[in-house]
Parts: structure tokens; sequence; C-alpha cells
């Protein structure tokens, strides 16, 4: 598979869907107003995003129409790709739990999850990795940031 064609394709959905950031003033409702409004900074993130995007899909969109052969880096190997869409189902399953289990239990499950698919083999430090990330991200937000994660509703 040529990754040129998938920058291109990518690139030009980034800027798209960057273009709408930019021109739709109701994608935010409520929050902090500020002087510089609530959409200053995802204005300023899109316009980045359409930056970077317009340098990738040009340098890919050169080297297609000039017809140059694929080098190493630029060919995708799409054998092997079970893993990537295990990761993409946990994910999927951690984001629809959440909302019932709550952040603190299911979030160590799927760094645990995570961890065997990528190959831990350290049971101890990817067991207490789990339980210990999942306690820090909690009280920071909830005691430092004043966001407040799900908890279990069961």
């Amino acid at each position: 598979m040529d990754r040129r064609k998938i920058d291109v394709a990518l690139s030009t959905l980034l800027i798209i869907l960057s273009v709408i950031i930019l021109t739709n003033d109701n994608l935010v409702e409520g929050g902090a107003e500020t002087d510089l409004s609530s959409m200053f900074l995802p204005r300023v993130v899109a316009s980045l995003i359409i930056i970077f995007a317009a340098t990738i899909a040009i340098q890919s969109l050169i080297k297609l129409s000039q017809g140059t052969q694929p080098e190493g880096s630029e060919i995708i190997i799409t054998d092997g790709f079970s893993g990537i869409f295990i990761y993409i189902g946990i994910f999927i399953a951690y984001w629809l739990s959440v909302p019932y289990v709550g952040f603190l239990v299911a979030t160590p499950f799927v760094m645990f999850a995570v961890a065997m698919l990528l190959g831990g083999r350290n049971w101890v430090p990817i067991i207490a990795t789990s339980i210990v990330t999942p306690l820090l991200i909690y009280y920071g937000s909830r005691e430092f940031l004043r966001v407040f994660l799900p908890t279990w509703s069961l």
C-alpha cells in the first residue's frame, strides 16, 4: 500500500474538518468566555492542522505527480493488522464501559490489556502501573483541575 496516497487522503480530510472548525461559531456552548472568545484555542489548533496537513499533502502530491517509485518508508506492509483491530476493540469497549463502571474501574483493565497486547512480560510493574496511574490521574483531575471523571453507576 502506498503511504503517499494515504497521506493525501488523510490530509484532505484533516483540512476539511479544520475549515469546519474555523468557520463554524456554534461548536462551543457555554464554557468560560474570555476576551479572545471560547473558540480561540480550537481555531489556533485548526490553523496549525491545516498548515501541517498541507505540507504533508504537498510533499506527497509532488512525489505522486513525478511518478517515482515508493521508497522503503513509503510502503505500508498490511500483514499483521489483527493487533490493531484488537486495540481498537479494547478502546471501543472502554469508551462504552466507562459511563457504567467508572474511570477507576475500567482504566486499569484497559491499561493491563493494552500492555499484554503490546507484549508486556513483567506482571508486577504492569499491574502496579495499571492501578497507580489511574489513581493519580483521578486524584489530579479532581483536586487540581476540578474535572470530575465518571464514577461507578451500576
